[in-house]
């Protein structure tokens, strides 16, 4: 007896235990689409432990067991099991259709998969009235409950193996344990005994929660590493940041310097074609001369671009007007055809719209350099986390790994000489700034490039 007793008091600790460590994670900054519905499996942990304790106030005064305290029993029981119906559906579509599957769903869907879930727990504990012991609501929702649960955390590890191969390995065995449970708790009646131990299925079944709470505690190191992760992204930022802004007051005198004499040399110029007359030889060389001069001059103007901080004020701007108008200018360039626009309706944002338009036909620019015919770019403008994002995709080349980190660096260019200055993110990058928002760029070499914008959203303190 004393066996029992200690059994359900560690069984009821384990699934508490489970749920208080979830609720301590501080998640609210994670990008990981399970972050938003842990707080199920965390409230299923802490329910389900208070059910087995009242197993355990059972066994300990057995003349409380009348009818009340068991229907009581079965409504704990069930409302905990419907918290995990809904942990491991919400957690296989997040893994079928993606981490931001839940925010895009429609509320009607969400409404009426809520209900159907919550009707199928009141029609088992309906038919458990007569007996108060749960049977067709562990049948009906517990298992498949444990099941949906094991399968997402199994299938998810493949989404959080890109942050370490030990934390999928968890995910990996807390499903498996999951679904373990499952069939114990679903298939199994409590009363069975094992066969060649003579101990009941409990036994098991307190196992199973124990490992289910070990690995999924491990596996929530996954929200560590992202942290991690996440730092050393703002750290790079800011270092990048603080190098371009140094950059740019160092450009802003070089440009001004180059200009001064680039000046001179176009007057210069101009009187030697009067003084030379119509001499085609000498002609080809001063038409040479006038073309080195203006790509200097253009080198100059980027320059004075990428060191200037604010020229004008931030107005209300459409962005989806600005990448419309910059895809129409760009109609004569070759493979035009292959930039196709998703925009989403979105707010205005705070901006100046000529100099998001030098951002946005930069960075097409560039996709269209780095494709060819049978590639493709999307650009895409939507919400989320109270911030406009607009994303320019495509399938080209790509950028080598050793360049990645140097891509806005000014003056650094995989382009061949004449082709381009270098200038050009750097510029973007500034812009991007100025307007309180992000520039990110990721990509693999031979595998496209993905360039990720982010604005603040327009309000009243703006």
């Amino acid at each position: 007896m004393l066996w029992n007793y200690i059994l359900y008091l560690l069984y009821g600790l384990t699934f508490f235990t489970l749920g208080v460590a979830i609720l301590s994670r501080d998640i609210r900054l994670s990008e990981l689409g399970i972050a938003r519905i842990l707080w199920l499996l965390a409230t299923f942990g802490i329910i389900h432990g208070f059910h087995e304790w009242l197993e355990l106030l059972e066994l300990l005064f057995p003349e409380i067991n009348d009818i009340r305290f068991s229907l009581f029993r079965l409504a704990v029981v069930s409302l905990s099991f419907l918290f995990l119906f809904y942990f491991g559906l919400f957690l296989n579509i997040i893994t079928l259709l993606g981490d931001q599957a839940l925010k895009t769903t429609p509320p009607i869907i969400k409404a009426l998969v809520g209900a159907l879930a919550l009707f199928v727990v009141v029609f088992a504990a309906y038919l458990d009235l007569g007996t108060a012991k749960g049977i067709n609501t562990r049948l009906l929702v517990a298992f498949p409950g444990g099941m949906l649960s094991g399968v997402g955390l199994i299938l998810y590890s493949r989404t959080v193996r890109a942050f370490s191969a030990a934390v999928a390995t968890n995910f990996i065995l807390a499903g498996s344990c999951m679904i373990g449970y499952a069939v114990l708790t679903g298939l199994i009646p409590s009363d069975i005994a094992l066969p060649f131990f003579g101990a009941k299925v409990i036994v098991l079944r307190g196992l199973s929660a124990f490992l289910i709470m070990l690995f999924t505690i491990r596996a929530l190191s996954v929200f560590n590493l992202e942290q991690r992760e996440l730092i050393n992204e703002k750290l790079l930022r800011f270092s990048q940041s603080e190098k371009l802004t140094s950059m740019g007051i160092l450009a802003a005198g070089i440009a001004h310097e180059i200009n001064n004499p680039l000046t001179n040399i176009s007057l210069n110029v101009e009187m030697l074609k009067d003084l030379l007359g119509n001499d085609a030889k000498i002609g080809k060389k001063v038409e040479a001369i006038e073309r080195n001069i203006e790509r200097a001059s253009r080198i100059a103007k980027e320059l004075l671009h990428f060191s200037r901080e604010k020229e004008t004020d931030l107005l209300p701007t459409d962005l989806n007007r600005i990448i419309t108008s910059v895809k129409n200018l760009l109609t004569s360039q070759p493979r035009c055809a292959i930039i196709r626009l998703n925009l989403q309706e979105i707010p205005n944002i705070m901006g100046i719209p000529w100099k998001l338009e030098e951002v946005f036909i930069n960075l097409l620019m560039n996709s269209l350099d780095a494709c060819g015919e049978k590639d493709s770019i999307e650009v895409r403008t939507f919400c989320r986390d109270q911030q406009i994002l607009a994303t320019i995709i495509d399938t080209g080349h790509g950028i080598k790994e050793e360049h990645l980190g140097r891509v806005f660096d000014p003056f650094f260019t995989t382009k061949e000489i004449g082709k381009g200055t270098g200038l050009g993110l750097s510029v973007c990058y500034n812009i991007i700034r100025q307007h309180g928002g992000t520039l990110a760029l990721t990509s693999k070499d031979q595998d496209g490039t993905i360039v990720t914008l982010t604005f603040p959203v327009v309000t009243d303190d703006n």
